[in-house]
């Protein structure tokens, strides 16, 4: 299992991003474990943080989750709440089995930034390569900064 934080600008932008990772769960394409949105809203003193966004709500997949003790560490979500600007939001996804290529066609042309994970170094470098835009290899080293 691991633990990735993806910055957006706006603050629907991880919204948009829970959508498609459930719909990637239900074809079997990643097995999303839990979900936490950060937004920062323009009239927000700080950022606002709404954890489990993917629980259905039914007895049967609550005891599931509690058997499996599968949710996103505190320490995870304090650390990309601190790293929140203004205006943007961050999606937080506890996952496993993720088809990494997969995963990132379905997230082409949307702008999203790696901002934490507990992921080696050499897994962190697959996942930016995977989810960077391709027209920033004409841009230069300096590009996507």
């Amino acid at each position: 299992m691991s633990t990735t934080a993806w910055r957006f600008s706006g603050t629907e932008g991880a919204d948009d991003a829970v959508l498609r990772v459930k719909q990637l769960d239900g074809q079997d394409l990643i097995d999303v474990r839990d979900v936490a949105v950060i937004r920062w809203p323009q009239y927000a003193a700080g950022p606002q943080v709404q954890e489990h966004v993917t629980d259905e709500g039914s007895r049967a997949s609550s005891f599931a989750k509690k058997l499996s003790k599968a949710g996103i560490d505190s320490s995870m979500i304090e650390s990309v709440k601190g790293d929140m600007t203004l205006g943007t939001s961050a999606l937080v996804l506890l996952s496993t089995d993720a088809e990494i290529d997969t995963v990132a066609k379905a997230f082409e042309g949307h702008a999203m930034e790696l901002m934490r994970s507990d992921l080696s170094v050499q897994q962190e470098d697959r996942l930016r390569a995977a989810f960077s835009d391709p027209s920033d290899a004409d841009r230069g080293p300096a590009a996507g900064q």
